[in-house]
């Protein structure tokens, strides 16, 4: 595994350590705060799957359905992110 796909895999671990962690703050203190906190982390852990599954694809070579390779699956990555951020949003604000 190259080492863009480590940092990715770190990523996600990271943002699970970080749920859990907030998860059991508010389980101790029952803060609304903490609990927002909370489930906008586990739109972080999407976001960062959804990194490792676009550089995943990303790093397949060239085939015949895709001569110039799977890049694309960055951008689509990238996209699915920023709607993730826009639910979290607009799930916070209601």
């Amino acid at each position: 595994m190259n080492r863009t796909l480590w940092i990715a895999v770190g990523s996600v671990f990271l943002g699970i350590v970080v749920l859990a962690l907030k998860s059991a703050a508010y389980w101790v203190t029952g803060s609304i705060a903490l609990l927002s906190d909370a489930l906008e982390s586990i739109i972080n852990v999407a976001a960062a799957l959804a990194a490792l599954v676009a550089l995943k694809i990303s790093a397949r070579p060239a085939d015949d359905n895709h001569p110039f390779g799977h890049h694309k699956a960055e951008y689509l990555s990238a996209v699915l992110e920023g709607v993730l951020i826009v639910v979290a949003a607009g799930s916070i604000l209601r």
